[in-house]
């Protein structure tokens, strides 16, 4: 019999066995409390045992303490990038704004309502803002990518930081975008 092959019997089949020549002891426990004590005791079998051990916990200490930096990093690079990109909007629509109040004064004089001109402010400041939400579905790809390359499923952690991207992408258009028509408004007196 090969030594890669492994049976489960009952003891009483056992007992009709011949003697084995060599006998090996498995070892299942499942600890419901004290995460901190199975993973320190895991830890201490990995180190003392020369044989196989695995414990579910500990692998995924392992996997999160030996991945964790790099995916520290990269949301750190994301939120710089983020930041940047959201930087860059709040100047870029600012840079505008004296042509923006020039342009918006033409349109008044034809009878332009404020919940008009509230429309169209709204609807260029999310063409400006929401445009760039292609780097949400490219974020979505990359930590796909990266989940496979680490064996490791990020699909919830994925959602939960592209959710608060979008979340907070959603929060600055609308102060942006408040404070912009007000601006425009005071310009166009309405």
């Amino acid at each position: 019999m090969p030594s890669s092959d492994y049976y489960i019997v009952s003891d009483k089949d056992y007992e009709k066995l011949p003697v084995p020549a060599d006998i090996r002891s498995f070892h299942a426990w499942q600890a419901t409390e004290g995460k901190q004590n199975v993973l320190s005791a895991a830890e201490k079998l990995y180190r003392q045992l020369t044989y196989q051990v695995t414990s579910g916990e500990y692998e995924l200490y392992e996997l999160n303490k030996r991945y964790g930096p790099i995916m520290f990093v990269g949301l750190f690079f994301g939120v710089v990038f983020f930041v940047s990109a959201g930087s860059f909007l709040y100047f870029r629509l600012y840079m505008d704004v004296d042509g923006d109040k020039q342009k918006f004064m033409t349109i008044a004089r034809m009878c332009l309502s404020e919940k008009e001109l509230k429309k169209v402010l709204g609807r260029q400041t999310a063409i400006l803002f929401f445009a760039p939400i292609v780097a949400l579905i490219h974020g979505a790809v990359a930590l796909s990518a990266l989940s496979s390359f680490f064996f490791y499923n990020l699909a919830k952690e994925s959602a939960i930081v592209l959710s608060v991207f979008l979340a907070i992408q959603m929060i600055y258009f609308f102060i942006v975008r408040y404070f912009y028509t007000k601006q425009i408004k005071a310009a166009i007196h309405m």
